[in-house]
């Protein structure tokens, strides 16, 4: 990477989070409606090669910074498919479907200071997955909203696997906005309109139910 791309790198992650549209006010407030953050899961790896794709995809090749769980650097293609390597499985040729890495996107809309969304990331990869899973993540500004790719080795220290059973993108987009607010940052994390539609359907139901069993006492 050429001095100018690590400076430029260096002065967007390091410093103050600089005030941006979406900061809340000296009174914990923010003004309008929230920014919704994402999290989505953007596909798996079957296997060591197609992890080591992914590494060199979202490092644009070793031009990104990969950080993993201890918080050790990676930036360049030699140490990240060296990395790739070390997250092998022995006995995983045996099981040519079974999902050997879970790739995820952080991402907030436009307005959101890069720095932050990195940092908020951080803290929640760690509050989630470093007790049992490997994992990496990297910060794009490519695009107009900034987002964070983070990969999980699914294979546990304890031997289990993760699996994303349904629920768990919601609770984890609370728990990214959490950290955001955390930073300062507004953020929300509304369910989905067919949950939410869901979830009203069920309080009308339940509710109905408690109306009929007092009307039968």
């Amino acid at each position: 990477m050429s001095r100018l791309s690590n400076d430029s790198i260096s002065s967007l992650l390091s410093g103050d989070v600089r005030t941006k549209s979406n900061r809340m006010g000296n009174n914990g407030r923010y003004t309008k409606k929230p920014p919704e953050v994402m999290v989505k899961v953007s596909g798996f790896g079957y296997n060591n090669a197609h992890t080591a794709n992914h590494f060199d995809y979202i490092s644009r090749n070793g031009k990104l910074e990969l950080e993993d769980e201890t918080g050790l650097i990676y930036q360049d293609q030699d140490t990240i498919h060296q990395l790739a390597q070390d997250w092998n499985e022995s006995d995983f040729q045996q099981r040519t479907r079974t999902r050997h890495s879970t790739h995820l996107i952080l991402s907030m809309p436009h307005g959101t200071e890069p720095k932050a969304v990195k940092k908020a990331v951080r803290s929640f990869a760690k509050n989630t997955f470093s007790e049992n899973h490997q994992y990496v993540f990297t910060l794009h500004t490519d695009t107009d909203s900034p987002h964070v790719h983070l990969t999980i080795k699914n294979l546990g220290f304890d031997g289990r696997r993760l699996h994303v059973r349904k629920g768990l993108p919601q609770i984890w987009r609370e728990q990214f906005a959490e950290e955001l607010e955390r930073l300062g940052v507004a953020a929300e994390a509304t369910p989905s309109l067919r949950n939410a539609t869901i979830q009203k359907q069920s309080n009308a139901t339940h509710k109905r139910f408690v109306n009929h069993q007092d009307l039968q006492r």
